[in-house]
C-alpha cells in the first residue's frame, strides 16, 4: 500500500518524448496526462538547445566540457532521458547560468487521487 495518488509513477516512467506530440524540444507539447518530470525535462531540453545555439556549441561539445558522456546533452535535448541532479549541476556550472526550470511546479496541477 502506498500514499501515492493513482497515476503518479515514481520510477518506470517512459522516456520524456513518449508523453509529447511534436518535434523535441521546441515544438513538443506534453499530453494532458504527462507526468511532471516530462514538463521539467522539456523545459531543460529547450534551455540546453538554446544555450548551445546562442554560444555556438554543439551538444557534444557542451557534454564534454561539462565532463559528461559525449551524447548526454543530445539525449536530453531529444527527450530520450531524464537527467539526474549531478548532470544538471555540471551543466549549470559549465554554462554559468541557471538551466533548471524554476517554479515550474506552480504551472502544473497536482495529480488527483482515484475517486473509487
Amino acid at each position: 500500500m502506498t500514499d501515492r495518488p493513482a497515476g503518479v509513477r515514481v520510477r518506470g516512467d517512459k522516456i520524456p518524448r513518449t508523453y509529447t506530440e511534436g518535434a523535441w524540444p521546441h515544438d513538443a507539447v506534453p499530453q494532458a496526462d504527462a507526468p511532471p518530470p516530462v514538463h521539467y525535462s522539456l523545459t531543460l531540453a529547450r534551455a540546453l538547445d538554446s544555450l548551445c545555439a546562442r554560444r555556438g556549441f554543439s551538444h557534444r561539445a557542451l557534454s564534454l566540457s561539462a565532463g559528461l558522456a559525449p551524447n548526454a546533452v543530445g539525449r536530453i535535448v531529444r527527450g530520450e532521458l531524464y537527467p539526474d541532479l549531478a548532470t544538471l549541476a555540471r551543466l549549470e556550472v559549465i554554462a554559468q547560468e541557471p538551466l533548471y526550470p524554476q517554479a515550474l511546479y506552480q504551472t502544473l496541477r497536482p495529480p488527483r487521487p482515484d475517486a473509487g
